[in-house]
């Protein structure tokens, strides 16, 4: 029997963002008790969002990861190009290194709006210009294998169905199989795999993205684009050929961002570069000059400056990791007691939490900008239906108060909410009255800063069989 044990990791990097995740496999004993001695079949390693303001705290707490993951990322996902979420992606790279990577899909405009915003504050590089000119290059020059572009939601999106137990029976009543599993890496057939569910594409797309094909099972390196709904799920296989889907995802999701503000900046800026008609890869050569140029990017911050004051609300990734399934009991299918999760919290200052029959979904949100109903509602709506499942969400932008509403919290399962900060730099606004709105739910709450103490991991294991 094959059996699974996932680790999750928010680490304490200082105001920032570095979620870790480590999914291992294991070929357990015929009557389904797993050993902790058995050596792993497989490994997957991913990252949710790789920054921070503290290099040293960062440094590490990746050199820990490096260990954990054996030096090798399976997939990293970016919620946002903002510094303090990515500024650590070439150590990342260097050191336990992504071969997938997902990010939110931006047009021409939205990668112009993040490196204005960056000339606004001064902190724009050359890194940022690459971006803007290539955001394919720019990620496969890093040594990514694969680039997954997202796209922003849809009022049609179609998360992964949420029904009983997604796990079929590995052992027949022979008790005999084709693949021993433990001999499958030195037969070189995989035993276990993270497969990528694609949705594909919707409207215009950069011609040089291929689609993301939901036919395809392998994995197609170079640069993709996919819809919202695209997810990734741990499989398992018995028999050449033959993959079970285990009761685990990755689902990431790009909240909309639709603005008259934005359209007001795009007809002042083409007339400011006197360009007509929707040519978008001629606006972006045309822009590209201006950029390199630096009397002619102060027209363009002076442009940016008068539409968006407060700066622009960016697009962000949220990720929601955990099981498919709903909870046991309420899905109205058998329970099978082999398949139960078992799930812990481990917090040296607070004890241990420990959860007997639940695997704990964790929801990510980068820096999604959820106070507005026009992008939080989509947002919960793609959610809603893993609402028994979510005990643990990440605050969006750190706990800020201009990103959060109180709705954001109805996932009735949802137990600790995370800011990922350090609250004495007052670095985030009013962090107090964020995490008191929290507090008034019963929902306890966390600060991940750059204390060791303050790392927070949850662990869940279950038979897939």
């Amino acid at each position: 029997m094959q059996y699974v044990k996932i680790t999750r990791t928010q680490h304490p990097v200082g105001h920032g963002g570095f979620h870790s995740g480590l999914i291992s496999t294991v070929e357990g004993a015929p009557d389904g008790n797993y050993r902790a001695i058995e050596p792993p079949i497989a490994n997957f390693s991913y990252v949710y969002d790789c920054g921070s303001e503290r290099s040293d705290a960062f440094n590490s707490e990746l050199s820990l990861y490096r260990a954990a993951s054996s030096g090798k990322t399976d997939v990293l996902f970016v919620s946002h190009l903002h510094a303090d979420h990515i500024n650590g992606i070439d150590r990342l790279q260097a050191m336990a290194p992504a071969k997938t990577v997902v990010v939110p899909y931006l047009d021409t405009i939205e990668r112009l709006l993040f490196v204005l915003s960056d000339f606004e504050q001064g902190t724009v590089s050359r890194s940022s210009l690459d971006y803007f000119e290539d955001p394919a290059g720019w990620w496969l020059s890093r040594g990514a294998e694969r680039v997954i572009f997202l796209q922003q939601g849809r009022p049609d999106d179609a998360p992964p169905p949420a029904g009983g137990e997604p796990d079929g029976p590995v052992d027949g009543p022979r008790r005999g199989r084709r693949i021993e599993l433990e001999d499958a890496p030195k037969k070189k057939i995989p035993a276990s795999r993270l497969a990528t569910y694609f949705r594909p594409p919707q409207g215009a797309t950069d011609e040089r993205l291929v689609p993301g094909n939901p036919a395809s099972d392998d994995d197609a390196g170079g640069a993709l684009i996919a819809a919202s709904g695209t997810y990734l799920q741990l499989e398992w296989q018995d028999v050449p050929g033959t993959w079970h889907r285990a009761d685990w995802i990755l689902l990431p999701y790009v909240h909309p961002v639709v603005e008259t503000a934005r359209k007001r900046f795009l007809t002042d800026l083409k007339k400011a570069l006197s360009i007509r008609g929707s040519d978008e890869v001629r606006l972006a050569n045309r822009l590209l000059e201006k950029l390199r140029n630096i009397e002619a990017v102060k027209t363009l911050v002076d442009i940016y400056s008068q539409h968006f004051p407060g700066g622009h609300n960016a697009i962000s990734m949220s990720l929601y990791s955990g099981p498919l399934s709903r909870r046991d009991g309420e899905s109205g299918d058998r329970v099978f007691t082999s398949r139960q999760w078992h799930s812990y919290l481990d917090e040296p200052p607070f004890g241990r939490h420990m959860w007997r029959r639940n695997g704990i979904g964790w929801l990510s949100t980068g820096d999604a900008a959820l106070r507005q109903d026009k992008w939080r509602k989509p947002w919960r709506e793609f959610f809603a239906d893993f609402g028994d499942r979510v005990a643990v969400m990440t605050l969006p932008h750190h706990g800020s108060a201009n990103n959060f509403h109180s709705e954001i919290l109805d996932f009735r399962a949802l137990l600790f909410a995370l800011a990922t900060t350090v609250e004495t730099r007052n670095r985030v606004a009013r962090l107090r009255e964020t995490l008191g709105a929290v507090e008034s739910k019963g929902i306890q709450t966390r600060v991940v800063d750059d204390e060791r103490l303050a790392r927070f991991t949850v662990t869940c294991e279950r038979n897939m069989s």
